[in-house]
C-alpha cells in the first residue's frame, strides 16, 4: 500500500481522535516532552537491529519527529563499545570508544569528532530526559554503516541484510521506481523504497468558492513514490510527497475556503536521502477530511467534510454551567474570550446550522446571562455565550461536542476594562498606593504589583483571562502577608494607578503614553546563534556586555525609558525584536561585533532609510550619525562611517528609527584587544549612550 498516515500526537487531543488508517501493525503510544512541552506520540515502532541482532532500549525507544528518526544515544553506544559521558553544564553528551572520541552538544547541529567538526543536518535533543540522535549523526560520528528500511521501519546499524533497505550503489535497471538490481554493498534484489525522484508538485487547485464543495488537489508532473500524512497540530494538515521535488514556487493565500487560511510548501530530504515535498494546510481549527489518492500516483484529494450542527443545549451544576454545541464533527471552530461584556465566541466556518435558534435557553443558569447565534459573512457561524464578569470561561472540542464551561470565580469586588485595559478594584479597603512595589519583569512577560498588606479577604484570588491586544490575563495571589497582582502580557506595557475615590483603577498603558522617550536596546545574536568570534571572544556575549553597560549609563545621565530585547544568552527572532521596536520605542539601537580579514578593523554604524522619514522626526540616519561621531574616537578605532544597509531585517523591518552598531572586528588582534578590557567598554558604552541621548533630545520623536 503506497499511501500512509504517520502521526506525532500532541496531549491536548482527545483520545477519540479519528485516526488514519494503516497498515502497521504495533504502534508506540507514549508521552514525549522535548522542547518545553509534552507531545502524545502514536506511530508504528521503530525497530532497531545491530549487527544482525535485533535491540531493544530499556528505557527509551526509536522515535520519528518531524519525519526524522530519532535514535536513543547511550544504550546504542553502549552496544557498539563506546563509553557515554553526560555533561550537565555544558548540556554536552560524549562517547569514547579506542578510536572515537565524540562530542554532541544538544540542540546544535556541529558534533566534533576527534577534535573535527562536523555537521548534522538535525540538532541531537533531549527527549523525556534521553538524549537522542538522528540516524545520520550516529552513522557520522562513529564511522558505521546505518541503513534505514523505510518500508519495515527498520534501522540496521552495522551488519545489513542483503536485500530491501540497502544504500548502495543501484545499477541496476529500476522498473516502475520500486525494485532493480542492486550490485553495490550487497547482493540481491532491492525491494525497498525507491529514492529516486520521479515526480515535481506542480499544482493545487483550490475550491471555485468558499460555498463550494471544499476539495483540495494536489498534482505532480510525473509520479511521487508514497504520500504520507504527518500529524503535527489540530490547525494543519500535513502532507508529504516522496520522490517529488517542489515546483510551487509561492504559497497560497487565496484558498477560496472559510476554513483553509493558507497552504505551504516546501522541499526536504528524508534521512534515507530521499527527496520530499510537504505540503502544508494550515486551518483555523480542527476539522473532518478525507486524504485520497489517485491510482497514478500523481494526483491527491483533500476533502474536508461538511459539518452539521445538531444542538445547542446548556446546563448547571453546582459552581459550573456548560453550553454544549453538538455536531456531526470537528467545527474548525475558532474561539475567542472577550470583556464589556465578559463573552467567549465561538466562530465555526463552513458548517451547516438549519434550525437552531437565534436565542438559546438559558433557564436554570445562573452566571450566564444569553447565548445566541447568527452568521458572520454568510459563511460562519457564530455562538456568544455571554457570562457575568467574575466568571472563568473555557472550551474544548472532542468527539463532535464543543463545551464551553463556566465556573464562579475566586476573585471578588473586581471588573476588568478591555476598552482601556484598566484593572478597577473596589475601594473596600484602604491602599496606600504610594507603598506599592513595582516589579517589570518584561523579558518574562509579565508585570506585578505587591499591594502593602493582605488583602485576599477583599479580592480573592485566581487568575481571569481577559484576551486583551494587550494583557492576556491577571492573577491576585498572596504569600508573605502581601497581595501581589501579577498581569501577563502580551506585548510590553508600563501601568499607571490612580484613586478614584470608589475604585483604584490599574491601567495597562503602552510605554510612549507613559515615557516622554523610549529606547529598544538590542544584544543582537544569542542562545544557539553566537554570531562571529575571534581572539577568544564571541560575539553574542560581547553584543549583551555592551548592551547593559549602555542600558546602565542612558537611565543615570537621561530621562529616557530603556527597554532590552534580552539580558541573558536567550535567542528572540530578529522578527519579534523588530516588532516590538515597532509597539513601543522611538528609537531601536542594536549592538553587535564585526568580522573579516584580520587585517580590517574599526567601527561603522548601518542605517535604513524608512517611507516615513521626512515628517519632521528623528530619522535612522540622524541617530547613526550621532553614534558614529562619537565612537569610533572612544575606542581608538577606525572610523568606517555611516552605511546604509536596507538588506538587515532589524532595520528594514522597523518602522521607527532604528540603527545597527559594529562596534569593532571581533577578528582583528587590536580591535579585539580593547573590546575585551573594561575600560574600553565603559568608554565605547557612553559614546554610544552620549549619541543616543543627543538624537532623542535635538529631534522630535513623535
Amino acid at each position: 500500500m503506497w499511501y500512509k498516515g504517520k502521526r506525532l500526537l500532541l496531549t491536548t487531543l482527545a483520545a477519540g481522535l479519528l485516526y488514519t488508517t494503516t497498515a502497521f501493525a504495533a504502534n508506540v503510544q507514549m508521552d514525549l516532552f522535548y522542547n518545553g512541552a509534552h507531545h502524545a506520540y502514536n506511530a508504528k515502532e521503530i525497530a532497531i537491529v545491530i549487527d544482525g541482532e535485533s535491540y531493544t532500549d530499556p528505557n527509551m525507544p526509536a522515535v520519528s519527529i518531524d519525519g526524522r528518526t530519532m535514535l536513543p544515544m547511550r544504550g546504542i553506544c553502549e552496544e557498539l563499545g563506546c563509553t557515554v559521558t553526560w555533561n550537565e553544564a555544558a548540556r554536552q553528551v560524549y562517547a569514547v570508544s579506542d578510536t572515537h572520541t565524540v562530542v554532541f552538544q544538544i540542540d546544535s547541529k556541529t558534533g566534533y569528532k576527534n577534535g573535527e567538526a562536523f555537521t548534522m543536518d538535525v540538532a541531537p535533543m533531549i527527549i523525556n530526559d534521553r538524549t537522542m540522535l538522528p540516524v545520520r549523526a550516529l552513522a557520522t560520528a562513529l564511522d558505521i554503516d546505518v541503513t534505514w528500511d523505510d518500508p519495515n521501519r527498520t534501522v540496521y546499524i552495522g551488519e545489513a541484510p542483503s536485500t530491501g533497505g540497502s544504500t548502495g550503489s543501484n545499477t541496476g535497471t529500476n522498473t516502475g521506481g520500486n525494485t532493480g538490481t542492486n550490485t553495490g554493498g550487497s547482493t540481491g534484489s532491492n525491494t525497498g523504497t525507491s529514492t529516486a525522484t520521479t515526480g515535481k508538485v506542480s499544482k493545487v487547485t483550490v475550491p471555485a468558492s468558499k460555498t463550494a464543495a471544499q476539495n483540495f488537489v494536489i498534482t505532480t508532473t510525473g509520479t511521487f513514490n508514497r504520500c504520507e500524512e504527518v500529524y503535527v497540530s489540530d490547525n494543519k494538515v500535513v502532507l508529504d510527497f516522496y520522490g517529488a521535488t517542489n515546483g510551487l514556487s509561492t504559497n497560497i493565500s487565496a484558498t477560496n475556503s472559510p476554513f483553509v487560511t493558507a497552504i505551504r510548501t516546501a522541499q526536504h530530504t528524508a534521512d534515507n536521502g530521499e527527496t520530499y515535498t510537504r505540503v502544508v494546510f494550515d486551518l483555523t481549527g480542527k476539522m473532518e477530511y478525507k486524504v485520497t489518492p489517485n491510482a497514478a500516483k500523481n494526483q491527491v484529494t483533500l476533502a474536508f467534510e461538511q459539518v452539521e450542527i445538531k444542538s445547542i443545549t446548556s446546563s448547571h451544576s453546582g459552581n459550573t454551567e456548560t453550553v454544549t454545541i453538538n455536531a456531526s464533527g470537528a467545527t474548525g471552530a475558532t474561539v475567542t474570550t472577550m470583556q464589556d461584556p465578559y463573552r467567549t465566541v465561538i466562530d465555526m466556518p463552513g458548517v451547516k446550522a438549519d434550525g437552531i435558534d437565534e436565542i438559546i435557553n438559558t433557564d436554570g443558569l445562573e452566571y450566564v446571562s444569553e447565548v445566541r447565534t447568527g452568521w458572520m459573512n454568510g459563511t460562519t457561524f457564530r455562538v456568544v455565550v455571554e457570562a457575568s464578569d467574575l466568571t472563568q470561561m473555557t472550551w474544548k472540542e472532542e468527539n463532535g461536542k464543543l463545551t464551553v464551561t463556566i465556573q464562579k470565580s475566586t476573585l471578588e469586588n473586581l471588573s476588568y476594562n478591555d476598552s482601556t485595559n484598566t484593572l478597577i478594584l473596589k475601594k473596600v479597603k484602604n491602599i496606600n498606593t504610594g507603598s506599592i512595589k513595582h516589579k517589570d519583569a518584561y523579558l518574562d512577560g509579565y508585570y506585578e504589583l505587591t499591594l502593602p498588606g493582605d488583602y485576599s479577604d477583599v479580592y480573592g484570588y485566581g487568575t481571569l483571562n481577559v484576551n486583551t491586544s494587550q494583557i492576556k490575563s491577571f492573577t491576585i495571589s498572596t504569600t508573605g502577608g502581601n497581595t501581589v497582582i501579577r498581569f501577563n502580557q502580551n506585548i510590553i506595557s508600563a501601568y499607571t494607578i490612580k484613586d478614584t475615590g470608589s475604585a483604584y483603577e490599574i491601567t495597562a498603558k503602552n510605554p510612549q503614553q507613559v515615557y516622554d522617550k523610549v529606547l529598544l536596546l538590542d544584544a543582537g545574536h544569542g542562545g544557539n546563534d553566537p554570531g562571529t568570534s575571534g581572539n577568544g571572544l564571541t560575539e553574542k556575549t560581547m553584543n549583551l556586555t555592551m548592551a547593559l553597560k549602555v542600558k546602565s549609563y542612558v537611565e543615570n545621565n537621561s530621562n529616557i525609558k530603556v527597554y532590552l530585547t534580552r539580558d541573558d544568552d536567550s535567542r528572540p527572532a530578529n522578527a519579534d525584536r523588530a516588532k516590538t521596536a515597532n509597539q513601543i520605542a522611538d528609537l531601536m539601537v542594536s549592538i553587535h561585533m564585526n568580522a573579516g580579514a584580520a587585517s580590517a578593523s574599526g567601527t561603522e554604524t548601518l542605517y535604513a532609510a524608512h517611507s516615513n522619514d521626512g515628517n519632521g522626526t528623528l530619522t535612522s540616519l540622524q541617530a547613526a550619525q550621532a553614534v558614529q561621531s562619537r565612537l569610533p574616537g572612544a575606542l581608538s578605532t577606525t572610523n568606517r562611517g555611516v552605511k546604509s544597509r536596507p538588506d538587515l531585517l532589524i532595520l528594514n523591518s522597523t518602522t521607527v528609527p532604528a540603527i545597527l552598531i559594529e562596534t569593532c572586528f571581533l577578528s582583528n588582534p587590536g580591535d579585539a584587544l580593547k573590546i575585551s578590557q573594561a575600560t574600553y567598554q565603559d568608554a565605547a558604552a557612553k559614546a554610544i549612550g552620549d549619541g543616543i541621548v543627543y538624537a532623542m533630545n535635538k529631534y522630535k520623536l513623535r
